[in-house]
């Protein structure tokens, strides 16, 4: 199983105490979740979905996942896992 995290973007209206931020994926929702908290970003900002499920991490949390191995991908490649996880799942992902 894998952790992803792709190119930090900037959102300056989204209105945050942050503006720029990249996405944390993972081949597991269970993973997704342990890389969560080894990060220690709250279980609250899950982004839950049938096939979309990810968390958003500030830039400068994005450094410190890489150093616990989260894999770094282009938007290209997360597009790619997406898809995948589409037609593999449509909307009713396993376990749910």
């Amino acid at each position: 199983m894998t952790c992803y995290v792709d190119t930090v973007r900037d959102y300056p209206d989204a209105g945050l105490r942050f503006t720029r931020f990249c996405h944390l994926l993972a081949d597991d929702r269970a993973e997704l979740h342990v890389m969560a908290e080894r990060l220690e970003v709250p279980r609250r900002l899950f982004q839950d979905h049938p096939w979309r499920w990810h968390y958003d991490l500030p830039a400068h949390v994005r450094t410190r996942a890489v150093e616990l191995g989260a894999h770094e991908v282009t938007m290209h490649e997360v597009g790619a896992l997406l898809r995948s996880r589409k037609q593999e799942w449509g909307d009713t992902p396993p376990g749910h």
